[in-house]
């Protein structure tokens, strides 16, 4: 893995360092036209689908929407588990996309409750869809918590957020605030819930109360793909890697 916000230096350097480099995965990097892919995957959030949105600052977009048709794969990720086989449609006329793209649904698939301090936990929550329990404080730091808020409503009567910025970097004083905010529920069973993301960032903070160890939990995703396209999905990357192994680049 390297970070380098000159993306031909990083590659020819992992090149210089790792000349049996076969492969090169580049994230987010779809508006680096310095470098030319040999395959971009674009990537456009369901609630947020790409031609709803536009260009920052008043939305999230970094190039015209139509530029999405330099992309040899789309990827609309986020999808509801009901969505519909006229919403499929719909989205794909929307989107009109040329016959050489490929585009792709996909959804997050949520696992068991996890406890980040194992050794805190007496007994371990679990998330039922039967509002089992009375509240829950959900803590992000990611772009969009829509999706993790509605599996987290299933379980509880009451679901209290507190947003931080993507990539969030937490503090102390945040440590402070998330306690503040669970106490103000004024639930004694109130639990808290992140995402797997943040559990990362939490986890090695020093000095952490034992009381915030003890109700902390994150929930595990997975990526699926919809429509029984992961084959497909497979078959087209493992096809491009098995024809271009040297010196090629995979770029999302």
């Amino acid at each position: 893995m390297a970070v380098d916000a000159n993306r031909r230096r990083g590659i020819k350097k992992l090149m210089e360092l790792t000349p049996q480099i076969d492969v090169i995965l580049l994230d987010d990097a779809y508006q680096h036209r310095y470098v030319k892919p040999g395959i971009s995957i674009l990537l456009t959030d369901f609630n947020r689908i790409i031609y709803k949105d536009s260009l920052l600052p008043v939305g999230r977009l970094r190039e015209p929407a139509f530029e999405r048709m330099r992309a040899g794969m789309v990827i609309v990720t986020k999808c509801p588990l009901d969505i519909k086989p006229i919403d499929f449609r719909i989205i794909q006329k929307h989107l009109d996309l040329f016959t050489y793209q490929s585009l792709y649904f996909s959804t997050y698939a949520y696992k068991e409750l996890q406890p980040v301090f194992p050794g805190h936990i007496a007994f371990p929550k679990c998330l039922r869809q039967e509002k089992e329990h009375d509240a829950i404080l959900l803590v992000t730091g990611i772009a969009s918590s829509h999706t993790i808020k509605q599996q987290v409503e299933l379980s509880a009567k009451k679901v209290v957020e507190l947003n931080f910025s993507d990539h969030h970097k937490f503090t102390p004083k945040d440590i402070q605030r998330i306690m503040h905010k669970l106490a103000s529920l004024k639930q004694k069973d109130a639990f808290i819930v992140i995402t797997e993301k943040d559990a990362a960032r939490v986890l090695h903070m020093p000095d952490l109360p034992a009381e915030l160890k003890s109700k902390l939990y994150y929930l595990p995703v997975e990526v699926e793909f919809l429509q029984n396209q992961q084959a497909d999905f497979n078959k087209k990357i493992e096809g491009y890697v098995r024809k271009n192994k040297r010196n090629s680049t995979l770029s999302k």
